[in-house]
């Protein structure tokens, strides 16, 4: 919107919003600021009758539903003049996916840098937003609904990027199941195969190809079909096989005509699970949707993802642990650092025994899982008393900080929770009520420090503290 010439439209209660500024565009229409704060408009992009018809019934339909507990910017009333559109609240201090992407992406392209990449939250905070998405999508999914216009555009994450705070918008696409009639809204380079040949409507499955294309824009900085094929073919042509799935993804195992040519490579920005989460989707998924990763799916590994990061002490950029290295060298600036500077924690199944939990002999066979978690120098990792990366472990609050400066250990609970500490080799038990410390010096792989926590209000259950109690972590 000009600051010359702003528009005014106007509600069905003749309320008056002043369009501001333009923050994004879908496959609908347009989002726009207004004179009011924490308040938006989108406004329908079409004239087409029966388009409009479709809309509104759909509109009526999503002001009937309850999407409580969900971070969705919902219509609240419609605009009816001079265009159709609707009104929808957004708290302040949130910007569009889109305006992060950009800015960094332009700095990668014409500095061949990824210091933007680094200064607005580096890989930490892209997968901290990507796995809130995918939170977000797994529970609308649950209940039986789609989001149906996945882009950059439609997410609105905090402009500070010491936060990741994150909320959808143009949420007037959602939908039960499958659309019905001949409908396939999509913002173009989203949607999935199927919605932009027009075979289906969007669903949950078509949701799932939406969120690993931006997951995987957003990471590297390239559409997962734009590789050397279409950078070398008829500009319209290929990119319309490109978002009709007809080409093989730029990381093909099989096929490199379509090889990546731009970007940051996958390989510094995804571990291995993520990897191959995208590959089952852009490979299997492309044809087959039901091979598509769920969103819960996504949501474990995207945990997991940032679970294993170290955070630079030259560049500030973070990256992926060598889990089995004792040394790490950041892949952005090529600084290296040792055990001084970080910690595993790793969880192990311990044998429930009621009359004695806690004692450590060696008559006791512990189970080591995969689960491995990373703390550094100036980062901080948050327990609570569910299964690591479960779905308990997502709707759980934290009842436990751990973090880590210049090589020390603080462990820090929340006032309801009970968190305890032992060794490994010793048949004593610690219980800490407040902020602990441990000393860099104190930290052994051999004697390992043992701990587990639970709310005060878990002690109601003996039987669910005591399956707790077998889940422990080891910090060395």
């Amino acid at each position: 919107m000009s600051s010359k010439k702003k528009s005014t439209v106007y509600d069905k209660h003749d309320n008056a919003y002043e369009l501001t500024k333009r923050v994004g565009e879908g496959g609908q229409g347009i989002v726009c600021k207004t004179q009011l704060s924490g308040i938006l408009v989108k406004i329908l992009n079409t004239k087409n009758e029966t388009a409009i018809k479709q809309w509104q019934k759909q509109l009526d339909w999503s002001l009937r539903q309850d999407f409580s507990g969900l971070n969705l910017a919902l219509p609240k009333i419609q605009i009816t003049k001079p265009r159709l559109g609707y009104v929808m609240e957004l708290m302040e201090g949130l910007v569009p996916l889109q305006s992060v992407l950009e800015k960094s992406f332009n700095d990668l392209v014409d500095n061949q840098s990824v210091k933007q990449y680094i200064q607005t939250g580096g890989l930490e905070r892209r997968l901290q937003i990507l796995l809130k998405v995918a939170k977000t999508l797994a529970k609308l999914h649950s209940r039986g609904y789609a989001y149906g216009d996945i882009s950059p555009a439609n997410i609105f994450v905090s402009e500070d990027s010491r936060y990741s705070e994150v909320w959808f918008i143009d949420c007037d696409n959602l939908c039960v199941n499958e659309r019905e009639g001949h409908t396939h809204i999509h913002t173009p380079g989203y949607g999935a195969p199927e919605v932009v040949k027009g075979d289906m409507g969007v669903n949950a499955l078509t949701d799932q190809w939406s969120f690993a294309v931006m997951a995987f824009e957003l990471l590297t900085h390239q559409h997962p079909f734009k590789g050397l094929y279409v950078e070398d073919g008829e500009p319209e042509v290929v990119e319309d096989q490109a978002y009709r799935g007809e080409l093989p993804w730029v990381y093909d195992s099989q096929d490199d005509s379509n090889e990546s040519l731009s970007g940051i490579d996958l390989a510094l920005v995804a571990n291995e699970k993520l990897c191959k989460l995208f590959d089952q989707c852009f490979t299997l998924g492309k044809t087959q949707p039901y091979e598509r990763p769920s969103l819960s799916v996504w949501c474990s590994a995207l945990q997991e993802a940032l679970d294993h990061l170290l955070e630079c002490p030259s560049c500030t950029g973070h990256y992926f642990v060598e889990i089995s290295s004792s040394e790490q060298t950041c892949p952005f600036c090529s600084t290296s650092v040792g055990k001084e500077s970080y910690a595993l924690l790793r969880q192990f199944i311990y044998p429930c025994e009621k009359d004695a939990p806690y004692t450590s002999d060696g008559s006791k066979n512990p189970i080591e899982t995969n689960n491995v978690r990373v703390v550094s120098n100036g980062m901080s990792l948050t327990f609570n008393s569910a299964p690591y990366n479960t779905e308990l472990w997502f709707e759980r609050e934290g009842n436990l900080t751990i973090s880590m400066d210049e090589g020390d250990i603080y462990f820090t609970p929340e006032s309801n929770a009970v968190c305890i500490i032992s060794r490994k080799n010793s048949s004593q038990n610690h219980q800490i009520s407040r902020k602990q410390r441990i000393p860099a010096d104190r930290l052994s792989a051999d004697n390992p420090y043992e701990f587990t926590t639970w709310q005060k209000s878990d002690e109601s259950s003996p039987d669910f503290v005591e399956l707790l109690k077998t889940y422990r972590w080891q910090l060395a």
